[in-house]
């Protein structure tokens, strides 16, 4: 792997992150007093497209690190903070949200990569 492509993925691997700090951020969003998962589908697109382009640059499991830091920022999302607060929540009526943000924003990936079409790195 070239530095370039080294660069390019951790610059990824940064945006993966930042994509999952604004889907924890904006999990329970409502319109008009309604959950709606746009927080869930954003996050399944975008990480499909990121994906997509770390798929371009490596064919290892390098491949999968923007998708791993998306999940770390759920799981720290997850987590009690010092006041014991907890900004994505399992319980109640909070757990279909939950849910829902980690089925979609990972099931989409998940689908692309079953799939098989990424495409091949290019070693040029």
């Amino acid at each position: 792997m070239r530095p370039v492509d080294r660069f390019l993925l951790a610059l990824l691997v940064v945006d993966g992150f930042v994509v999952g700090l604004l889907s924890v951020a904006f999990a329970y969003l409502r319109v008009g007093g309604v959950a709606f998962p746009v927080a869930a589908v954003l996050a399944g697109i975008v990480n499909c497209v990121l994906l997509w382009l770390t798929a371009a640059i490596s064919d290892g499991p390098a491949r999968y690190l923007p998708l791993l830091a998306w999940l770390l920022a759920l799981v720290v999302g997850a987590l009690p903070g010092p006041g014991g607060d907890v900004v994505l929540s399992p319980d109640g009526a909070l757990m279909l949200p939950t849910l829902g943000l980690l089925a979609i924003g990972a099931g989409l990936p998940f689908v692309l990569v079953r799939s098989g079409r990424l495409p091949a790195p290019d070693d040029t």
